[in-house]
């Protein structure tokens, strides 16, 4: 007994102090909090591209598109050995790149068709020739008042989808493409999201960067067909019921408490919307605004 021990107890390496080996994970280098960041690079890559096509036509769009497949395609082939023998740095940081290019294939590809909707040409020419035109269109948002010059009677910003746009000479063009619509008569005020109305006014061209296709300006009352969704309906009925509970409030915060709550900024005050905008806080109070 005391010469097996002995024996087991010759050997004091295969126990150190401190614990079993078992105790301390063998490191690779790399701490566990180390953020796995593979996608990051194709993430990051769609949302440039998808930005950077909003500023470019179709065509530009799909080029960009169809170069980064390319590009991926080649890269790839070479990795696996189709197209030569890769060396071990571009092994380790090859398939990064290849994840970039796939974004932007994504990100171009998405943002080129929905151009293709954007500046069909029907809708161009209409923009192209300022023509005026009967709308049937649907609401997406809550009209929002916007600052006009002084002495000029207030302005409505519409987000709408443009169904169906008939002019005078005729022409009728079927979408639906989105649109801004600015109108200066009050019956707007009143319309909810979904809502379907038809309204006359004037085409022009938006300011590029996004997916609007025109701006309608009208001078007149809106058609309606129909009621908003009940969905709609309610939302309104809960906004409605907190700007009148607001009204007793100083306009600042009467104006402010709408927009923190349910987003709607009708009654912000300017000089709270510059000091939210100033400060980087404007998505607290945006969350309606789209």
């Amino acid at each position: 007994m005391s010469t097996r021990r002995n024996a087991v107890g010759s050997h004091p390496t295969d126990q150190p102090a401190g614990g079993t080996p078992h105790d301390a994970p063998a490191s690779d280098g790399h701490g566990p909090d180390v953020p796995d960041l593979r996608l990051a690079g194709l993430a990051v890559a769609a949302w440039l591209a998808a930005l950077a096509g909003l500023h470019l036509t179709a065509a530009a769009a799909t080029a960009l598109a169809a170069v980064a497949a390319v590009l991926a395609a080649l890269v790839g082939a070479h990795l696996l050995g189709v197209l030569g023998r890769p060396a071990a740095r571009f092994r380790r940081h090859g398939w990064i790149v290849v994840a970039v290019l796939v974004g932007v294939v994504c990100g171009a590809s998405v943002t080129s068709a929905r151009l293709v909707v954007r500046d069909a040409a029907p809708v161009r020419a209409l923009v192209d020739e300022r023509a005026p035109v009967t709308v049937e269109l649907v609401l997406r948002d809550d009209p929002r008042p916007v600052r006009g010059a002084a002495g000029r009677p207030a302005t409505l910003l519409v987000r709408a989808d443009l169904d169906h746009l008939t002019a005078r000479d005729g022409r009728r063009v079927a979408g639906p493409v989105r649109g801004l619509v600015l109108a200066s008569h009050p019956a707007w005020r009143g319309l909810l999201p979904g809502q379907r109305v038809t309204a006359q006014g004037r085409l022009a061209a938006p300011r590029g960067g996004d997916l609007t296709a025109a701006v309608l300006t009208v001078t007149g009352p809106p058609t309606p067909h129909g009621s908003a969704p009940w969905l709609q309906r309610a939302a309104g009925t809960l906004r409605a019921g907190l700007q009148r509970a607001c009204e007793p409030l100083p306009d600042e915060p009467g104006g402010l408490l709408p927009g923190l709550v349910v987003g709607d900024t009708s009654r912000l005050a300017p000089a709270v919307e510059a000091d939210f905008r100033t400060t980087g806080m404007t998505h607290a109070i945006a969350t309606v605004r789209r």
